[in-house]
């Protein structure tokens, strides 16, 4: 199964980060802009410990671009890059 990544907002505020699996579509439910710091840092803590379990058995797609908004926004160094251009 390929699973990708999205964003929902714009390069102001990020608002939720989208997970695609198949034909499910998972949206952070946490509205990123206004879940302050502590809420940032918790949901990007979640969304590698999630990122890393799924790349075991799964391949993980997100653009460059993508990424690096997502990182920015949660405080991440690297962790969401490295599933750059998977597909």
């Amino acid at each position: 199964m390929k699973i990708k990544l999205g964003i929902r907002g714009s390069t102001d505020a990020i608002n939720h980060i989208i997970i695609k699996l198949d034909d499910l579509m998972l949206v952070t439910a946490d509205n990123l802009f206004l879940t302050g710091e502590e809420g940032r840092g918790k949901t990007g803590k979640n969304l590698v410990e999630l990122l890393n379990t799924l790349s075991k058995d799964h391949e993980i797609s997100v653009g460059e671009n993508i990424a690096k908004e997502i990182e920015r926004e949660l405080n991440l160094n690297g962790e969401i890059i490295k599933y750059a251009n998977n597909g």
